[in-house]
């Protein structure tokens, strides 16, 4: 790490004199640490990617991506679109920061950067989303999860203020309306288990989840899903009852984690997600790293081209 880039969203309001303050120590840190840092903020939704492609091309080893998973996954597609060889590092400033936890990092930003200084970049291979967007097929890369269904249908309707108000509890709050609401659209599913085999289900909501720790509530939930093992978890919830998603969520929030009912788990590096014979493929939501996406149909698989992803050492992780 000698030439680095944070790029960062400025958000707005009291929230953005709190970010410049956080940028601020982590550009602190970093300088005095001998690195050569630079910080630049964001304009719009999807600059990251931009930006991130613009920095590697004047010859910056590493890029920080400052923020949430969205801004981790923004970054990310600069970073593999370009081909670099460079790292990608996480100081955590979002609302949900699944990536962050997953390779430890604190809360406090200044406190990741002096731990970033001792990480060390390490090859992964991303994720890759195939989905419909409002003006036809998009692919995204992605790191930690993506979902189909009723996870996407939460973040689609889970009104903005709440998330700035409540971070990743306004999905709690969204998540017991839908509840009431009872109503889970299900679709059609192939995937490939562990050993290659081609499974069809329907279901409510399929995640492939590649996080080995998580966030908050759900500090305790343990599905032996890696980042370095370049497969996805997959949740497939093959039920559109409440009772189940409640069961399934005290489960793990609880960090019992006991089967449940109708909800199976598997290890596979594809799946695909289509609408069913009768059903309008745009009922149907995806999501990446957080970020709403578009809708069926959707392919998810594991690249084969790596990017290196700063982590703490292998005894460690």
């Amino acid at each position: 790490m000698q030439k680095v880039l944070l790029i960062y969203n400025p958000a707005s309001g009291a929230k953005k004199e709190k970010r410049s303050q956080a940028i601020a120590q982590v550009l602190a840190v970093l300088q005095s640490a001998g690195v050569q840092a630079e910080a630049v903020a964001t304009t719009h939704a999807g600059s990251a990617t931009a930006q991130t492609q613009q920095a590697l091309a004047s010859g910056f080893d590493t890029v920080l991506a400052c923020g949430g998973d969205g801004t981790v996954n923004e970054v990310l597609n600069g970073l593999v679109r370009s081909g670099s060889q460079a790292a990608l590092g996480v100081i955590p400033l979002g609302s949900g920061n699944l990536l962050a936890t997953d390779l430890l990092l604190p809360h406090r930003p200044e406190a990741a950067a002096r731990l970033l200084l001792q990480y060390q970049p390490r090859a992964i291979r991303p994720g890759m989303i195939k989905y419909q967007g409002k003006d036809g097929p998009i692919e995204r890369y992605l790191i930690v999860a993506t979902g189909v269904g009723s996870d996407a249908e939460l973040m689609y309707r889970t009104a903005v203020e709440e998330k700035e108000r409540y971070g990743m509890y306004a999905y709690f709050i969204e998540m017991f309306r839908m509840a009431a609401r009872r109503k889970f659209s299900t679709f059609n599913v192939e995937w490939l288990d562990a050993q290659g085999d081609r499974h069809q289900e329907r279901v409510t909501l399929i995640m492939g989840i590649r996080a080995k720790k998580f966030p908050g509530v759900l500090r305790g939930m343990r599905l032996g899903s890696e980042l370095v093992r370049n497969d996805y978890r997959l949740m497939l919830f093959k039920t559109d009852k409440v009772r189940h998603f409640l069961h399934y969520f005290v489960s793990v929030a609880s960090g019992l984690n006991w089967k449940v009912p109708h909800v199976d788990l598997a290890f596979s590096t594809w799946f695909r997600c289509t609408p069913l014979d009768s059903q309008k493929p745009e009922g149907v939501h995806c999501e990446c790293d957080g970020e709403l996406l578009g809708t069926l149909p959707v392919e998810v698989s594991i690249e084969q081209k790596t990017f290196n992803l700063l982590m703490p050492g292998k005894t460690s992780y």
